[in-house]
């Protein structure tokens, strides 16, 4: 499992140093990988555990839940085979990242993961744009995974990322480490963005238009008529009622079931009788429904059977239930195969004759309604990217004025330490790319992809931090100290030698083969 949304929470600025020095010792190893993995021992693990790296484990219900995404039936047993070892191959680069990340302090906060738990669009409503906890545990479900390994799985996943930001910060070099670290950690930056996509009235006005150009040219009406003639039971519908339903049956009715086996035709028709003397003077239908009924689905939703027509009902109950309406909602009883039937209108739906001539627009924006909005946004992307790079502010404002795009604030004061911004979510090299912006009014020279937005993003203004001397000189010494031998060796050959050696890194023989 991947999640699209990902976060850059704060560090202190000793982690931050610490962690420039080891996390160059694990560049190669990020975007490398293994290559020849071969770890020594792959035996002495339970059948519950895929692999260990060092003192964690993955189990296979974890591993199960990420391959799950990646195989399906179609699969060649070949391909199969190479997709689960280089899945668990990238699970244990993780899981060595990880602790790596560990070692050095590099940890997600409780409070730092409630923060992107609440701000993962899949977990709000769509509406009201907030966190709603069943969204939450409906999509864990879904995945497979219990709230504990989702969560242990993020939280891994965030510690990562933190390293990772590491990567993309520009690297000091001069003496001054110390204070281009802090530089770096803490200055404040107050931004704008724009969303780059058109808003809905806007898409929806020029989808309109360009199915109207496709809809009239007449090369295009065989695909048009063909998709009409595919989907025209949606545009010819009967007059249907929606309806509660009480049923009284017999033993010698057709599907009598329960007590109607001990029951009578006559003891039905009376039972019956006597029902529709209570709905008439006024006992509520529901009710009666709940308590009296041999539907058993109806019983169990208070009567309601939903919308009936001739296709659905025996005819006799049709013809009646299509008889009521608002003014005359109660039925008297109707004798059918399956027993006594009383009926009440609730809602009801008119005939729908819709011919291809009043649907053509429709089918038009349905044909290629995707196409356009398609073709729109990488014409507006491609406008938007020209502009910034063209440096042309006043082009750029007039393409944004025109698609109805607004400059908004960041809530959130934002830096480099952090990855993510609330109103957006994550996008890769975000830290490096804010970071370059230098006076106000400066734009990122490139949209940006947040997963589910994309955005272009402006500097207002920025806060240079303030330290004292002090604090300068901890830092440097902190760095000194981090740039030890100790620290310089753990490169990617050294780490993947030492849990080589170790016998850190086990994987499960029914992986392997």
């Amino acid at each position: 499992m991947r999640l699209n949304t990902r976060i850059f929470s704060s560090v202190s600025t000793k982690s931050f140093v610490f962690g420039f020095v080891i996390v160059m010792a694990c560049t190669a190893f990020i975007f490398t990988g293994f290559g020849s993995l071969n770890p020594r021992n792959l035996f002495g693990l339970d059948p519950n555990t895929a692999a260990q790296v060092g003192s964690d484990k993955i189990d296979m219900q974890q591993f199960a839940a990420v391959i799950s995404s990646q195989l399906s039936q179609d699969t060649p047993p070949e391909q199969r085979k190479a997709i689960v070892q280089q899945v668990i191959q990238r699970m244990i680069e993780e899981k060595v990242l990880a602790e790596q990340a560990k070692s050095i302090g590099w940890i997600a906060t409780d409070e730092e993961m409630a923060v992107l738990i609440k701000s993962i669009p899949q977990f709000q409503n769509p509406q009201t744009k907030q966190f709603e906890f069943q969204l939450f545990k409906n999509y864990i479900a879904s995945q497979q995974m219990s709230e504990l390994s989702f969560y242990s799985y993020l939280k891994q996943q965030l510690e990562i990322q933190k390293m990772n930001n590491l990567l993309y910060l520009p690297t000091p070099v001069s003496t001054s480490l110390a204070e281009a670290q802090n530089k770096i950690n803490a200055t404040e930056f107050n931004l704008q963005y724009a969303v780059v996509s058109l808003p809905d009235a806007a898409l929806k006005a020029k989808i309109a238009d360009q199915a109207k150009k496709y809809a009239d040219d007449k090369a295009n009406q065989s695909n048009l008529n063909e998709l009409y003639q595919n989907s025209k039971n949606q545009y010819q519908q009967k007059a249907q009622v929606k309806a509660l339903s009480i049923l009284i049956s017999y033993k010698t009715a057709q599907r009598a079931q329960g007590d109607a086996l001990k029951r009578s035709q006559e003891e039905a028709k009376t039972l019956a009788a006597q029902i529709e003397s209570k709905l008439k003077s006024g006992t509520d239908f529901a009710k009666l429904a709940s308590e009296t009924n041999d539907d058993l689905n109806a019983k169990n939703n208070k009567g309601n059977i939903g919308f009936i027509d001739e296709s659905n009902i025996d005819p006799k109950s049709a013809q009646t239930v299509l008889a009521l309406n608002e003014k005359n909602p109660l039925s008297s009883i109707v004798e059918t195969p399956f027993g006594y039937r009383i009926f009440k209108f609730t809602e009801g739906k008119a005939a729908i004759t819709k011919t291809f001539e009043d649907v053509k627009l429709q089918l038009a924006e349905q044909l290629v309604g995707n196409q356009i909005k398609q073709k729109l946004d990488a014409d507006l992307q491609k406008e938007i990217n020209d502009a910034i790079s063209a440096k042309n502010l006043t082009k750029l404002n007039t393409i944004l004025a025109e698609n109805k795009i607004s400059w908004q604030y960041v809530n959130k004061i934002y830096k480099t330490t952090d990855s993510f911004i609330n109103e957006l979510g994550m996008a890769k090299s975000l830290a490096q790319n804010v970071f370059s912006l230098k006076n106000p009014g400066d734009i990122i020279p490139k949209i940006l992809d947040f997963g589910t937005k994309k955005a272009i993003i402006k500097l207002v203004s920025k806060n240079l931090p303030v330290t004292p001397k002090d604090q300068i000189e901890t830092l440097k010494k902190q760095l000194m100290a981090s740039s030890s031998q100790e620290f310089a060796s753990s490169s990617q050959k050294s780490i993947l030698k030492s849990y080589e050696k170790n016998d850190k890194i086990k994987i499960n023989p029914a992986l392997l083969n």
